[in-house]
């Protein structure tokens, strides 16, 4: 089993963002995220959904709780303590990861059409 706890935890702290925010944002009860936090729940057991939805809010792909690479390719994780870092440099860089994302989606899609 894989327990992502932690490093929901770690990323929760980079964004400035508790408990109570990330339930708000993912419609999920505080409960479950306590239970992912306190690791009594494994990746294995959460709904898919569920876990899109966490990963919108912490801005990561979901394969960054098992794939190392993925974490390793992750802006924030990346570009830590070049600088000072704080909440809202983390959030900005954290927006930037989704447009990359997203435009690496498009650009995919676009190759396909043509």
């Amino acid at each position: 089993m894989i327990y992502i706890g932690n490093d929901v935890r770690e990323r929760m702290e980079m964004l400035g963002l508790s408990v109570a925010d990330v339930a708000d944002r993912t419609f999920l009860e505080e409960d479950a995220i306590l239970a992912i936090l306190n690791n009594e729940t494994a990746l294995e057991e959460m709904e898919e959904f569920d876990l899109s939805l966490i990963c919108g809010v912490l801005h990561c792909r979901e394969d960054f709780f098992s794939n190392s690479d993925a974490k390793e390719k992750d802006l924030l994780l990346a570009s830590m303590n070049r600088g000072i870092d704080t909440v809202d440099s983390m959030n900005v860089k954290a927006k930037i990861q989704d447009f990359m994302d997203d435009f690496a989606f498009i650009e995919g899609v676009l190759s396909e059409v043509r």
